[in-house]
């Protein structure tokens, strides 16, 4: 079978390796997400695909990762056919809630607006028994809820009301039950952690710190104007802390021209208190609310610098790091044809950037069904179709070989008209070596231990 060089691959620059000393790469096979260190004389017989001259374990190994593929396969094709499968064949029901459209804080670069309003006991009713049909739709194995905002800790008593329910019905149905939820953190005490933990089966909690409180306090101010930084960090220490409870605690860090010099001083902060090895810790670039708030932004260049930059500092400091992405078939909820997120109003979507944004009308024109059965103007296809608009060569998914590992980014940002890339597009190649750094520290230090126990 004739073969050829994959299209979606990323190679690093050729690097001295003074131990072994001959020049290397690395190589980052996104069709499979693998990644392979090769001598450049390897490489050239890739790259001039003189496959037969490869010796035949490595030959074999960069077959079955896919670097190496058949010359008439449209790869394409392959990726987005995997794609599509994943998202048919996925097992878990996943449906977002937003308990309510209140929020303490009054950050700046939020598009939402919100007000005091919780979702009603009927509506609660009508998600319960919309939940209870997709689950007689197919045999799915999970039920995952997200919690979500504006700020759900404000909706706790629709969180306490549904919780049961759903787990009960995920019990009748023969599934197992979690979920998470995307906090600020301003509430999360103790005894409310304990709570969404114990009680409220929550496994993963999501926190914003937009840097120390010099910066996070100009963003992330309270409605009334008062600081949040103290009391959100000191919830998170304690959580981070607390070995009596099974949680995931992710913190995320948004970013623009007013706070990028910031991210280190948290890093710092965070470290100081010994708890970078029990949260996982990541930059995310400002994005469009339906506003202007992507403007603030640093270039997607400038962003990616910056991140290999906070890499090197989270590896010093002892944070865990994800430095290669992974596969990702599914990009987001848009491309799963049964996820769904309910606003308190009963409003229903399939994207979790648009409810409560006014800048898309009233109704909202990605409001793609109501609670009650009552038209609403959007249409799950207007995002769900990302996939077949790659395909035709829309956007530029369909030549890009990250594809693979970024799944498109957001269909949303594409539709309007805002270039989604991630930033791994473009600091892929550092990335890889930085791991390549990391995995020969780790080995070295192997060797020590083994020279010290022979001694």
């Amino acid at each position: 079978m004739d073969m050829k060089l994959s299209d979606y691959h990323v190679t690093t620059q050729p690097f001295f390796d003074e131990l072994e000393e001959c020049t290397k790469r690395v190589i980052f096979a996104t069709r499979t997400a693998e990644v392979r260190i090769i001598d450049d004389n390897s490489w050239q017989l890739l790259e001039t695909e003189n496959f037969l001259q490869l010796p035949s374990e490595i030959l074999f190994d960069l077959v079955d990762i896919e670097l190496i593929v058949p010359v008439e396969e449209d790869e394409l094709k392959t990726i987005l056919a995997r794609n599509d499968a994943a998202s048919l064949d996925d097992k878990s029901l996943y449906m977002v809630v937003q308990p309510t459209a209140s929020c303490q804080l009054g950050c700046h670069y939020c598009g939402q607006q919100h007000t005091s309003k919780m979702m009603s006991q009927e509506d609660q009713e009508r998600f319960l028994e919309r939940v209870r049909r997709k689950l007689e739709t197919k045999k799915f194995e999970s039920l995952s809820i997200g919690w979500f905002g504006a700020e759900p800790l404000v909706g706790l008593p629709v969180m306490r009301n549904l919780t049961p329910e759903l787990k009960s019905l995920a019990e009748s149905f023969g599934c197992s039950y979690d979920a998470k939820i995307v906090t600020n953190g301003l509430a999360l005490t103790d005894k409310i952690a304990t709570e969404v933990v114990n009680e409220l089966s929550v496994s993963a909690i999501e926190i914003t710190l937009d840097g120390v409180a010099s910066f996070h306090d100009m963003r992330r101010m309270q409605k009334n104007g008062l600081p949040t930084f103290d009391k959100i960090f000191q919830n998170v220490v304690a959580l981070a802390r607390r070995e009596d409870l099974d949680i995931e605690l992710s913190i995320r860090c948004n970013v623009d021209r007013q706070n990028y010099e910031s991210v280190t001083l948290l890093l710092q902060k965070l470290a100081s208190e010994g708890i970078q090895d029990r949260i996982s810790f990541y930059v995310a670039p400002i994005h469009s609310w339906g506003n202007d708030a992507h403007t603030r932004s640093l270039s997607k260049e400038e962003f990616a610098d910056w991140e290999i930059n906070w890499f090197g500092e989270m590896i010093e400091l002892g944070f865990n790091t994800g430095l290669v992405p992974n596969l990702k078939p599914v990009v987001c909820m848009a491309l799963d044809s049964n996820a769904e997120l309910v606003d308190s109003y009963g409003n229903i979507f399939n994207c979790s950037e648009v409810s409560y944004v006014p800048t898309y009308g009233t109704p909202n024109k990605y409001a793609i069904d109501h609670l009650s059965g009552k038209k609403m103007p959007g249409s799950r296809k207007r995002l769900s179709n990302f996939n077949e608009e790659v395909r035709q060569g829309k956007y530029s998914c369909s030549s890009c070989p990250m594809l693979p590992v970024c799944g498109g980014a957001c269909p949303k940002s594409w539709l309007e008209g805002i270039e989604p890339c991630p930033s791994a597009k473009h600091n892929i190649e550092q990335r890889l070596l930085l791991t390549y750094a990391l995995s020969r520290i780790e080995k070295q230090e192997e060797l020590k231990k083994e020279t010290l126990v022979n001694a």
